[in-house]
């Protein structure tokens, strides 16, 4: 007896968009955000809460400087 193989419909894939955010100027707690390329609109913090700015990374890893001297040392 011969098997009868069904396939299922595939689910149609949506394309993913590479959001291009335009970000409002900040005035309070958020700033809303709106993508360029698919008009998604999202809202975006305007603190830095997570320590990005708070690090204690010394000048010389981010600069390749031996020292954090200014843009006076040759480099």
């Amino acid at each position: 007896m011969a098997k009868t193989i069904v396939q299922e419909p595939e689910a149609p894939v949506q394309p993913v968009c590479v959001h291009h955010w335009v970000i409002a100027s900040p005035d309070g707690e958020t700033s809303t955000g709106k993508c360029r390329v698919c008009g998604l609109e999202k809202e975006f913090p305007n603190s830095a809460e997570d320590g990005l700015w708070q690090r204690n990374v010394p000048q010389s890893r981010w600069t390749g400087r031996a020292d954090g001297n200014s843009f006076g040392d040759g480099y």
